[in-house]
Protein backbone atom coordinates (compact mmCIF):
# COMPACT_ATOMS: atom_id res chain seq x y z
CA UNK A 1 0.00 0.00 0.00
CA UNK A 2 1.40 3.39 -1.10
CA UNK A 3 0.91 6.58 0.34
CA UNK A 4 0.81 9.99 -1.48
CA UNK A 5 1.50 13.61 -0.17
CA UNK A 6 -0.29 16.43 -2.11
CA UNK A 7 1.25 19.80 -2.22
CA UNK A 8 4.51 18.23 -1.38
CA UNK A 9 6.00 20.08 -4.63
CA UNK A 10 4.55 22.88 -4.03
CA UNK A 11 6.10 22.85 -0.11
CA UNK A 12 9.59 22.09 -1.21
CA UNK A 13 9.98 24.97 -3.46
CA UNK A 14 8.60 27.18 -0.96
CA UNK A 15 11.22 26.39 1.38
CA UNK A 16 14.02 26.67 -1.17
CA UNK A 17 13.13 29.88 -1.66
CA UNK A 18 12.97 30.79 1.67
CA UNK A 19 16.73 29.34 2.43
CA UNK A 20 17.90 31.93 -0.70
CA UNK A 21 16.92 34.81 1.57
CA UNK A 22 20.28 35.90 1.55
CA UNK A 23 20.70 36.31 -1.89
CA UNK A 24 17.22 37.21 -2.88
CA UNK A 25 17.04 40.32 -0.71
CA UNK A 26 20.51 41.34 -0.23
CA UNK A 27 20.14 44.87 -1.37
CA UNK A 28 17.36 45.11 2.40
CA UNK A 29 19.96 43.34 4.64
CA UNK A 30 22.64 45.88 3.61
CA UNK A 31 20.38 48.24 4.84
CA UNK A 32 19.49 46.95 7.83
CA UNK A 33 23.13 46.49 8.42
CA UNK A 34 23.42 49.83 7.53
CA UNK A 35 21.12 51.11 9.96
CA UNK A 36 22.29 48.63 12.41
CA UNK A 37 25.84 49.95 12.21
CA UNK A 38 24.83 53.51 12.55
CA UNK A 39 23.88 53.24 16.54
CA UNK A 40 27.46 52.79 16.36
CA UNK A 41 28.78 55.69 14.11
CA UNK A 42 26.71 58.04 15.84
CA UNK A 43 27.76 56.72 19.50
CA UNK A 44 31.51 57.94 17.61
CA UNK A 45 30.22 61.37 16.21
CA UNK A 46 28.83 61.98 19.10
CA UNK A 47 31.83 60.99 21.85
CA UNK A 48 35.12 62.05 19.72
CA UNK A 49 36.06 64.92 20.27
CA UNK A 50 38.55 67.40 18.16
CA UNK A 51 41.70 68.48 18.78
CA UNK A 52 41.98 72.37 19.00
CA UNK A 53 44.51 72.34 15.76
CA UNK A 54 45.97 70.70 12.81
CA UNK A 55 47.94 67.60 13.39
CA UNK A 56 51.50 66.34 10.36
CA UNK A 57 51.41 63.11 10.70
CA UNK A 58 53.89 61.15 8.29
CA UNK A 59 53.80 64.12 5.78
CA UNK A 60 49.79 64.41 5.75
CA UNK A 61 48.03 67.22 7.48
CA UNK A 62 45.00 65.90 9.74
CA UNK A 63 42.32 68.55 10.05
CA UNK A 64 40.44 68.79 13.19
CA UNK A 65 37.11 66.70 13.38
CA UNK A 66 38.61 64.40 10.43
CA UNK A 67 38.21 61.03 13.07
CA UNK A 68 34.70 62.33 14.01
CA UNK A 69 33.95 62.34 9.94
CA UNK A 70 35.48 59.09 9.65
CA UNK A 71 32.83 57.42 11.34
CA UNK A 72 30.31 55.46 9.52
CA UNK A 73 29.42 52.28 7.70
CA UNK A 74 30.50 50.17 4.54
CA UNK A 75 30.85 47.05 2.97
CA UNK A 76 33.81 45.45 3.31
CA UNK A 77 32.92 42.53 0.43
CA UNK A 78 30.51 44.42 -2.23
CA UNK A 79 29.35 40.67 -2.78
CA UNK A 80 28.24 39.70 0.81
CA UNK A 81 25.81 41.46 3.42
CA UNK A 82 28.31 41.82 6.34
CA UNK A 83 28.37 45.72 7.02
CA UNK A 84 30.83 46.94 9.10
CA UNK A 85 30.89 50.06 11.71
CA UNK A 86 33.68 52.37 12.79
CA UNK A 87 36.33 54.61 11.43
CA UNK A 88 36.39 54.68 7.28
CA UNK A 89 39.78 54.75 6.07
CA UNK A 90 41.46 54.33 2.30
CA UNK A 91 44.00 53.18 3.79
CA UNK A 92 42.80 49.38 4.00
CA UNK A 93 41.35 48.87 -0.13
CA UNK A 94 39.60 51.47 -1.75
CA UNK A 95 36.64 53.32 0.29
CA UNK A 96 36.02 56.24 -1.33
CA UNK A 97 36.46 58.00 1.92
CA UNK A 98 37.22 61.35 1.82
CA UNK A 99 40.32 62.65 2.51
CA UNK A 100 39.13 65.12 4.89
CA UNK A 101 36.79 62.19 6.29
CA UNK A 102 39.99 59.62 6.48
CA UNK A 103 40.19 57.88 9.72
CA UNK A 104 43.83 56.04 9.26
CA UNK A 105 45.11 57.18 12.39
CA UNK A 106 42.32 55.95 14.50
CA UNK A 107 44.12 53.09 15.98
CA UNK A 108 47.04 55.40 17.55
CA UNK A 109 44.28 57.66 19.00
CA UNK A 110 42.78 54.38 20.44
CA UNK A 111 45.90 52.60 21.90
CA UNK A 112 48.17 55.94 21.75
CA UNK A 113 51.42 55.98 19.86
CA UNK A 114 53.79 54.89 21.69
CA UNK A 115 53.13 51.28 23.21
CA UNK A 116 53.71 51.39 27.43
CA UNK A 117 56.27 48.31 27.16
CA UNK A 118 58.04 50.87 25.38
CA UNK A 119 57.57 53.69 28.41
CA UNK A 120 55.20 55.58 26.48
CA UNK A 121 51.52 56.86 28.14
CA UNK A 122 50.28 58.61 25.68
CA UNK A 123 46.51 59.31 26.64
CA UNK A 124 44.28 61.45 25.06
CA UNK A 125 40.45 62.77 25.47
CA UNK A 126 39.59 59.77 22.88
CA UNK A 127 41.64 57.14 24.23
CA UNK A 128 39.84 54.69 24.15
CA UNK A 129 36.76 56.06 22.71
CA UNK A 130 36.30 52.88 20.65
CA UNK A 131 36.49 50.56 23.20
CA UNK A 132 33.75 52.39 24.74
CA UNK A 133 31.44 52.57 22.09
CA UNK A 134 31.19 48.99 21.39
CA UNK A 135 30.60 48.04 24.42
CA UNK A 136 27.90 50.60 25.20
CA UNK A 137 26.11 50.07 21.95
CA UNK A 138 26.20 46.41 21.73
CA UNK A 139 23.18 45.58 23.45
CA UNK A 140 21.31 48.31 21.28
CA UNK A 141 22.27 47.05 18.04
CA UNK A 142 21.96 43.32 19.06
CA UNK A 143 18.37 44.27 19.45
CA UNK A 144 17.79 46.74 16.72
CA UNK A 145 19.26 43.93 14.42
CA UNK A 146 16.96 41.07 15.73
CA UNK A 147 14.23 43.10 15.39
CA UNK A 148 14.94 43.84 11.81
CA UNK A 149 16.06 41.08 10.84
CA UNK A 150 12.24 39.25 12.42
CA UNK A 151 10.56 42.06 10.52
CA UNK A 152 12.31 41.30 7.21
CA UNK A 153 11.96 37.61 7.67
CA UNK A 154 8.28 37.97 8.12
CA UNK A 155 7.68 39.94 5.14
CA UNK A 156 10.32 37.77 2.94
CA UNK A 157 8.55 34.53 3.68
CA UNK A 158 4.74 36.33 2.86
CA UNK A 159 6.64 37.53 -0.91
CA UNK A 160 7.85 33.81 -1.33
Amino acid sequence: MAVTVTGVNKLFAKIDKIAKWSERDSAKLQNIGHRVGAVYANYLKANVKEYHKPIIFRGRKISPGTLRRSAGTWLPDKNRNNVMGGPRTNAIGRRKTKKNADGFFAHIVEKGDFGPRFGGKHRTQNTGVFRRGLSATKGRSEKLQLALLKKEFAQYVKRA
